[in-house]
């Protein structure tokens, strides 16, 4: 059965054609915006579908909550740059490629501004003693909530993972990255992400997931429930800078340098949030079949944190936190059947230490 097939009657009946769907998201406005195309081309086909089963195509440069996007690009344009929208969130955010005289930029117009520029230059000034970077801002636009940063060189760990390819250097530049936010200095100007926060996240995703699924897996609320349980019995301890959306699509590596990109998140959170975000997205990447050695990694990075006298009991509940939270947003991307199933029972294997991740943050 395709994956859309699971969902409820008004999506799994309007999207059973031969078209190839990727992602469905609930719209705002009611109904759903559905993603079509190849997991290689460009995040930018979206359909809206309303509650009577009409599939609209939906016209980027029409966003309405979006105005900023036309007007850029009839000035991009103008100035003589190509361009090509790789990304867009309907109604959020587009991520464009521009290219001017062989030298490549990208720009990212975002909805809101939250606090855009601070986060992305906080790091700029903080050089690592490694050969770490983060991309230079080349234009900051506060009207239009548009920024411009130039290209890094390399490819991510996930186009390489996808690849096939594995190297002893992706979990040393997994490290580098950790080990640099964690001693950088966090600026008390910059958000908080608190333990509420991310329980407040967790209980919206898994209501979209009981909404959206015909039958949903019948120990989810369970699982849910017992991971904001482990949230909630944490100790408090000292904030550290965090990415908060740390994983492989994020770190880039080449021979000379590794970047670390994607800065919209950055906050004051708990030391043990990013490794568990790299911890748990390695074993995502390992159940859909990526040559990860996650236990490995997740062993290492349990390891580097506990030099750090980051607890261990908060690096394993930050990792259940992003399974869980991977595991009820996969109900609305493309998978192979079991998929989510499988998130579970290694969730549920995590939350009670034992099977395959019995010891590995001791």
């Amino acid at each position: 059965m395709s994956w859309t097939g699971k969902l409820i009657a008004p999506i799994s009946s309007a999207l059973a054609s031969n078209k190839q769907w990727l992602r469905v998201e609930e719209a705002r406005g009611g109904g759903w915006y559905c993603l079509s195309g190849m997991k290689s081309d460009p995040a930018v086909n979206w359909h809206h579908l309303d509650e009577e089963g009409t599939l609209e195509a939906l016209n980027a440069m029409q966003d309405k909550r979006l105005p900023a996007m036309a007007t850029a690009c009839a000035r991009w344009i103008s100035a003589g740059y190509t361009v090509q929208l790789l990304a867009w969130r309907v109604g959020s955010r587009a991520i464009f490629k521009l290219q001017h005289k062989h030298v490549s930029s990208y720009a990212k117009i975002f909805r809101k501004d939250r606090q855009t520029i601070e986060r992305w230059e906080h790091l700029a000034d903080q050089s690592p003693l490694l050969p770490l970077q983060t991309p230079t801002v080349l234009d900051w636009n506060p009207q239009e909530k548009v920024l411009v940063i130039e290209s890094q060189v390399g490819s991510s760990l996930h186009q390489q993972w996808g690849n096939g390819i594995w190297l002893p250097q992706h979990l040393e530049a997994l490290q580098d990255v950790i080990s640099w936010l964690a001693h950088s200095t966090a600026s008390e100007n910059l958000p908080e992400h608190t333990v509420d926060d991310e329980i407040s996240i967790l209980r919206t995703r898994s209501e979209v997931f009981h909404r959206i699924l015909k039958t949903p897996h019948p120990k989810a609320k369970e699982l849910v429930e017992r991971t904001i349980q482990g949230l909630q019995d944490l100790a408090d301890v000292e904030l550290t800078l965090s990415h908060r959306d740390l994983h492989d699509k994020q770190v880039i590596t080449s021979t000379r340098v590794n970047s670390l990109i994607d800065l919209d998140l950055l906050a004051r959170s708990d030391p043990a949030l990013d490794p568990g975000n790299i911890i748990a997205h390695c074993r995502l990447r390992a159940l859909q079949g990526m040559p990860v050695p996650w236990q490995k990694v997740a062993s290492t990075l349990a390891a580097d944190a506990r030099e750090r006298n980051v607890p261990g009991v908060h690096l394993k509940a930050w990792t259940a936190a992003t399974m869980c939270r991977l595991a009820l947003i996969y109900c609305r991307r493309a998978r192979f059947d079991g998929f989510i199933h499988n998130l579970l029972i290694s969730l549920n294997a995590l939350l009670e230490d034992r099977g395959e991740w019995e010891g590995l943050f001791e």
